[in-house]
């Protein structure tokens, strides 16, 4: 018994440590785009002592026009007092913290759907080494990541109010989850699907207990999994026909794969693109499927999971959010497709250990070379752009935070202003329209309210719109940042997409060029 406790304990390190390892720094600085936003925000309630932009309630939440969800950035703020630690370090803490967080949460959280101890192990670096979470974990400051470390804690005690053994006494359990239910919405926007979670677990509730009440559970078993099939095949074909918030995405994913307008490519699709966000263990999810209709009977653990997917087909051509929440439900299947293997092989121990092995190997792999690919495919060495922020855009920032104090600045590149005014006390025009700027008269701001109905079916991000925007956001702008790859256009030199500029190309002949580098020029355009 002390052998087996010895080795679950070295299992967990060991998941601790692959975790670690993939999340050790590749690039020589931090990662991603709106990472430097939130950072610039910390650094503007860090200068101020105080969030001095959330006067309404719903700004926590991000609701309120000009905001975003606050939870993380207090969180972060907090991290940076209370340690000393310098604002742009935080990227790593942040990523690595919450990577640790998420795993073992994710660990605690399969142990709902399985009481094998290797199947809540790989099902943990599956969810660990799954290209999409992963990417978003790399030394960035990312709220949907933030989210996503929270969310297994979440389902795991909606779980375990249907526990028989830990829901007899629920006043803790429902005071945890009320906490949680208040704090997520907070880290990230995605939270504010909630809703549609809950709604699985009330229903999944009454099928359970119609499985649990029947004369033939097993039988019973199967036709829940038979009937949530059906809805989800619905749910996909109301989408498919465009009943459903966020259907342009599927154009965006035809780009990449199949185009011909059918349900057909729809499907093969988005089977690819999620093969991708998962990894190749996607196919123990299916197995844990077939292990489903393999026993009949199953816990209510399973029936909650596919529930909550079949919902998401509704909406599952959004390409923003809703990957991240069906790749978390579809890694719940992990365990179970695990578990089938281990039934099917127990009496064959060596070929359970090669398999499992195996596919720890090919786990690891794909995410490395995953990672490598997301990496690499996003250097554009012709526009100067790499994934991570480069030397230049980290010396004109602290150049301009030397020489101005909260100027606006505009690029010909809409991915370099970010970067660099993170790293200065100046602004983006394109985050200045942003509360936090500092430069919006709140009390000013008219405002025309929406119905939650239009919140949720149009996917708009706040609750009101904000009707005087452009009176309010007609700044002078001094300083121009023009990225020397693409200095005759303007556009975004992340995805090669731009337009000859006349207004950029004669720049040079009329402006003082005050600052520049290898990739980057500065200049004073006052009157320009």
């Amino acid at each position: 018994m002390k052998d087996s406790n010895l080795s679950k304990k070295v299992g967990l390190i060991l998941l601790g440590l692959l975790t670690l390892i993939f999340r050790f720094p590749v690039t020589e600085s931090p990662t991603g785009s709106d990472n430097f936003y939130y950072i610039s925000a910390l650094k503007s309630i860090l200068n101020h002592g105080e969030i001095f932009w959330a006067e309404n309630l719903l700004s926590f939440y991000g609701l309120f026009p000009g905001t975003t969800p606050l939870g993380s950035l207090i969180l972060g703020t907090t991290i940076i007092e209370v340690t000393g630690l310098p604002v742009h370090n935080y990227h790593l803490i942040h990523s690595i913290s919450l990577s640790l967080i998420s795993t073992f949460g994710f660990f605690l959280l399969s142990g709902e759907l399985t009481t094998n101890y290797k199947s809540r192990w790989f099902s943990s670096l599956a969810f660990s080494l799954a290209p999409r979470f992963l990417t978003f974990s790399m030394w960035r400051f990312s709220l949907r990541f933030s989210l996503i470390a929270l969310l297994p804690f979440f389902v795991w005690l909606l779980l375990r109010l249907v526990n028989k053994k830990y829901g007899r006494n629920p006043k803790k359990l429902l005071l945890l989850l009320i906490i949680f239910t208040l704090i997520l919405p907070s880290m990230h926007r995605m939270a504010l699907l909630l809703p549609g979670i809950l709604l699985s677990f009330f229903i999944s509730i009454f099928l359970w207990q119609w499985q649990e009440n029947a004369l033939n559970r097993e039988r019973a078993g199967r036709q829940i999994f038979t009937l949530i099939l059906f809805l989800g095949s619905y749910l996909f074909y109301l989408q498919y026909l465009d009943f459903s918030p966020y259907s342009p995405g599927d154009e965006l994913i035809g780009v990449y794969y199949l185009n011909d307008g059918t349900i057909l490519s729809s499907i093969v699709n988005l089977v690819f693109y999620y093969l991708i966000n998962v990894g190749p263990i996607m196919f123990l999810s299916l197995i844990g499927l077939v292990f489903w209709i393999q026993e009949g009977r199953v816990p209510f653990s399973y029936i909650f999971s596919f529930l909550t997917l079949a919902l998401g087909l509704f909406v599952v051509s959004d390409l923003i959010y809703i990957p991240y929440l069906l790749t978390f439900f579809i890694l719940l299947f992990v365990a179970p497709g695990f578990d089938f293997f281990i039934d099917n092989l127990q009496d064959y121990r060596t070929r359970l250990s090669t398999f499992f092995t195996l596919l720890i190997l090919l786990t690891i792999s794909f995410s490395n070379l995953d990672l490598s690919y997301r990496i690499d495919a996003h250097e554009r060495e012709d526009f100067y752009y790499t994934y991570n922020v480069s030397e230049s855009s980290i010396s004109t920032g602290l150049w301009i935070n030397d020489n101005f104090h909260s100027e606006i600045v505009e690029s010909n590149d809409q991915k370099q202003p970010r970067r660099v005014t993170a790293y200065a006390n100046s602004i983006n025009l394109a985050d200045s329209a942003e509360l936090s700027s500092d430069q919006i008269v709140l009390s000013d701001m008219e405002l025309k309210r929406y119905s939650i109905l239009d919140l949720y079916w149009y996917g708009e991000d706040h609750l009101w719109e904000w009707e005087n925007r452009s009176n309010q956001t007609d700044f002078d702008v001094n300083l121009s940042l023009v990225n020397l790859g693409m200095a005759n256009s303007a556009g975004k030199s992340s995805t090669s997409s731009m337009t000859v500029s006349s207004y950029y190309k004669s720049m040079p002949d009329y402006n003082f060029k005050m600052y520049y580098s290898k990739d980057l020029a500065l200049y004073w355009t006052n009157n320009y």
